[in-house]
């Protein structure tokens, strides 16, 4: 049972964690002690050498949170550390990341993502540990690059806000490589939902802080900014001021509204997702989703993100997809493609998504056979069933 010391100085957030784990499953398992100081979080970690993970709050003013955030592993407390906090500013977190953060929570925090941040931080210490006492130095290091992609793909969401009439399923299908394909689906105000997936350019460790960077600052910039033209502008600029050398990022960010069933969305520079309509007898018509197109992130930060916009009827879905799904390749390299895509949805339109994602699935497999993959595979796939 994890037991983790919460560090802000801000009096709300623990009344903020406790009503977001209040009735989340797997709550129970967790143990949390707060501090609200540097030297109450001090004195609690030299009593106390039972604590397996520190959260600290690094925008924090008055406690100087980042300083704290290095001092945990510099006076020799070793924890795993979790940096919280309460805007999307890249480069507060790029710090973080580099000093060692284990992964990033922004504030107001969801139940269900501590639990899973939590799980994944422990589960990764455990898992370290294990690697350094049984492995030689050069197989640790493979493990520990192992674990760093099962860790990237752990924070993909693997469940979904309940939605009235709404049937959702995501699947990855990650390449040997650690990759930047990413997805979400979260809650944002008067009852809509953002719906996001990527592709961020490169492979390997790189990719993969980016992705997480690129992840959390559309889901902060989400919270304030309810249009998905300007939310995209807004994240574009935090990454192009503060410029990774050959990093960027593909984007399809929708808002839905499950009371009028309109989807609004901005795309930038990603595969245009495609409208699944069925017309009877499990069979359906495919159309794009056209609109709302602009450049990668990362590239050019005047970059203007025009919007599109469609209704959804009963019965219609919406599918999701990365580029390494069409690029997938045969042994004659031969790509799977968007006519093969086509066909495979406009069989099974009539499913449920997790109907779409697994025919796609099965028809890719049995496609390119015993060749190698080398992208990942990621679909998001929505549907409204009433």
């Amino acid at each position: 049972m994890p037991k983790t010391i919460v560090i802000d100085d801000d009096p709300e957030t623990k009344r903020m964690f406790l009503d977001a784990l209040a009735g989340a499953k797997g709550a129970g398992d967790n143990e949390f002690v707060f501090a609200v100081s540097e030297d109450e979080a001090l004195g609690l970690l030299a009593a106390r050498d039972d604590l397996d993970i520190a959260i600290v709050a690094i925008d924090s003013g008055k406690l100087n949170g980042m300083e704290l955030f290095l001092r945990l592993d510099l006076d020799g407390a070793r924890l795993p550390r979790i940096a919280l906090t309460g805007k999307p500013d890249l480069e507060q977190l790029r710090r973080a990341w580099k000093e060692g953060a284990s992964d990033f929570l922004v504030k107001p925090v969801e139940g269900a993502e501590l639990l899973a941040a939590l799980s994944r931080v422990y589960r990764e210490c455990e898992r370290r540990r294990k690697s350094w006492k049984n492995e030689t130095d050069l197989a640790a290091i493979r493990r520990e690059i192992e674990i760093a992609g099962e860790i990237q793909h752990h924070i993909l969401p693997s469940r979904f806000p309940v939605t009235d009439g709404l049937d959702v399923f995501a699947r990855t299908l990650p390449a040997k490589d650690m990759g930047g394909d990413f997805y979400d689906v979260f809650e944002l105000a008067d009852g809509k939902l953002g719906l996001v997936i990527a592709d961020v350019t490169g492979k390997g460790i790189p990719a993969a802080f980016f992705m997480a960077v690129a992840r959390t600052l559309i889901r902060a910039t989400a919270l304030h900014e309810t249009k998905p033209g300007a939310c995209l502008e807004q994240v574009n600029r935090l990454l192009c001021r503060h410029e990774v050398p050959g990093m960027f990022v593909s984007v399809f960010y929708g808002v839905l509204d499950a009371q009028t069933w309109a989807l609004t969305f901005a795309n930038g520079g990603h595969p245009p997702p495609l409208l699944v309509t069925p017309v009877g007898g499990g069979e359906g018509r495919i159309g794009t989703l056209r609109g709302g197109a602009g450049t990668l992130l990362g590239i050019d930060e005047d970059q203007v993100y025009e919007e599109g916009s469609l209704t959804l009827d009963a019965g219609e879905g919406v599918y999701f997809y990365t580029d390494g799904l069409t690029e997938a390749f045969d042994s004659d390299h031969t790509p799977f493609g968007e006519e093969r895509l086509w066909g495979c949805l406009s069989t099974t339109a009539g499913g449920s998504p997790s109907d779409l994602a697994g025919a796609v699935t099965a028809a890719i497999a049995g496609f390119v056979g015993d060749a190698p993959q080398h992208d990942d595979i990621t679909n998001l796939v929505i549907k409204r069933v009433s």
